[in-house]
């Protein structure tokens, strides 16, 4: 769809308004519709097509997200009718009142009607958590624990050869699938808060589960599997075959989708994902 389109409603669009959601992805198959499984985004159009008396609503996310992964501050936005004219506020209250607990909204503002959540976004953040201590029933269901005793200094000096801009083929799934594996990572802050290793990838975007992919290699690093130079021979070799096994999802939260650069370059982990 060209940038200056609109896409269609069954109604006049008043405007438009963005939402920041956050949401446990343990119970979905991630963001986007799929056939035969829930995802976040028809859990979200239904209610909000409820809230608007059956007018359908049509959310356009900022990515998909793989089933299991979580979200604190995902990006989504859609036209909304002229009646019933619901205030920004109102949609935000009254949707988390209707949805289920493991889906909110964070914040809804109004933007140009023109404003695409995609192709407007300047990048994107998002956390990895290895769980470097006990399990317990909980933190399963949102760290990774690799089983393996893992040397954060290492990861550390291991995720150092993944900033810059690259062509990230050997840390993408299907790269078939992908017609430009080109991509800029501004930064990797590798954060120990009690027994969670955070690994913050930082970057203009990233490719489809790519995120685990780089996750599995440092960790390799971190267990002296492989040296931390070799993640620079494993990313100019452009072959998936050269890099560890994916991370599972269920350790990676998208922490933020960022709209201008001052917000990218100022952000910064704050704890754990599941503790804030």
């Amino acid at each position: 769809m060209p940038r200056d389109t609109l896409e269609e409603t069954s109604y006049t669009p008043a405007g438009r308004f963005l939402l920041e959601i956050s949401f446990d992805g343990s119970g979905y198959s991630g963001w986007q519709i799929q056939p035969h499984c829930v995802a976040v985004q028809e859990v979200m159009q239904k209610t909000l097509t409820r809230l608007y008396g059956g007018k359908s609503i049509h959310l356009i996310g900022a990515s998909r997200t793989d089933a299991g992964v979580h979200a604190l501050g995902f990006a989504a936005s859609y036209l909304h009718p002229e009646f019933p004219r619901i205030p920004a506020e109102k949609v935000m209250d009254a949707m988390n009142r209707l949805m289920p607990n493991d889906i909110r909204i964070a914040s809804v503002r109004e933007v140009p009607l023109h404003f695409h959540t995609r192709y407007d976004a300047l990048g994107k953040a998002y956390t990895y958590v290895l769980n470097l201590g006990p399990a317990s029933p909980f933190s399963a269901r949102y760290s990774w624990r690799p089983g393996r005793t893992v040397d954060p200094a290492k990861i550390r000096e291991g995720a150092k050869h993944l900033v810059g801009t690259y062509d990230f083929s050997s840390f993408v799934v299907d790269r078939s699938m992908i017609e430009d594996a080109v991509r800029t990572i501004y930064r990797v802050d590798v954060e120990k808060y009690g027994q969670y290793l955070c690994l913050t990838f930082v970057g203009n975007g990233f490719l489809y589960k790519m995120i685990r992919c780089l996750v599995g290699t440092l960790e390799a690093v971190g267990a002296g599997k492989i040296t931390p130079e070799a993640v620079a021979m494993i990313r100019d070799a452009k072959d998936r075959t050269r890099a560890p096994e994916t991370a599972p999802p269920f350790g990676l939260f998208l922490d933020k989708v960022f709209f201008d650069e001052k917000t990218r370059a100022e952000f910064h982990l704050d704890g754990v994902p599941f503790f804030r």
